[in-house]
């Protein structure tokens, strides 16, 4: 019985370490003052959005720790880097998803952008999006010689408000409100783009990768796809556009 008690101790323990690399529940998140009105929840920032949004949304100057910011429903800023390969015509659009790791506080298991994360307090959006890259795709030393800061920094596509409700097993229900920057950045050169050249260096945060074809990973998203995190149509058709398969 010993035994057994202490293998389940050591398996709970396990778990929790687990859940705490995938995320820290204590780091702090800027805040940000909800958008103009509900109808702008789920919506691409635009310039008659005014100043305070557009053409980047201005923070309260508060914080607050992501454990916190996900229960009270509190709006902050993340990125979401897609990652696209075309050929020379661009008939045939490749684009990689990361399947999220059971042990994140929100939509785990599920086939996601490329590479995403929350921006840290006193973070910009470029540096977050530079940090994301490196630790959900660059274990394999890949992201360091196919993309410059300067190639981040161009692939800006478009900035838009994300807000959804959920419930995980771990951590009960969540409130998701983010300013969501998007970038796209297009694979260098003719070497087909294939999962084995990237990994996580936090092998907690992401449990794999897949390439899917653009217009029907577009497809699956327009329908809501239970395998593909939820986005809002305003989001799909910005990235339809972005990528060229608006069709």
């Amino acid at each position: 019985q010993s035994s057994l008690s202490n293998s389940m101790d050591s398996n709970s323990e396990t778990s929790s370490r687990n859940y705490n690399l995938a995320q820290d529940p204590s780091e702090l998140f800027d805040l940000y003052p909800a958008p103009p009105s509900v109808s702008r929840y789920n919506s691409i920032i635009t310039s008659d959005w005014g100043k305070s949004y557009f053409p980047s949304p201005k923070s309260t100057g508060k914080v607050k720790e992501r454990g916190r910011v996900h229960v009270d429903g509190d709006w902050h800023r993340s990125v979401q880097v897609w990652i696209v390969q075309a050929d020379s015509q661009r008939d045939e659009i490749r684009v990689l998803l990361q399947r999220r790791s059971p042990y994140k506080d929100t939509h785990p298991n599920l086939l996601d952008v490329s590479c995403a994360g929350h921006a840290n307090a006193g973070d910009g959006v470029l540096d977050s999006a530079i940090r994301e890259l490196e630790e959900e795709l660059g274990g394999n030393d890949m992201i360091q010689g196919q993309f410059s800061l300067e190639d981040v920094e161009r692939s800006k596509a478009f900035i838009v408000t994300s807000a959804i409700e959920g419930e995980t097993e771990k951590y009960g229900k969540f409130i998701c409100r983010e300013y969501q920057d998007v970038f796209i950045l297009w694979w260098k050169g003719n070497t087909p783009m294939n999962t084995e050249l990237f990994a996580p260096l936090v092998q907690e945060e992401v449990s794999g990768f897949e390439i899917m074809d653009g217009r029907e990973l577009i497809k699956r998203m327009r329908q809501n796809s239970e395998e593909l995190v939820p986005r809002s149509i305003e989001y799909v058709e910005a990235l339809a556009k972005a990528i060229g398969c608006e069709e």
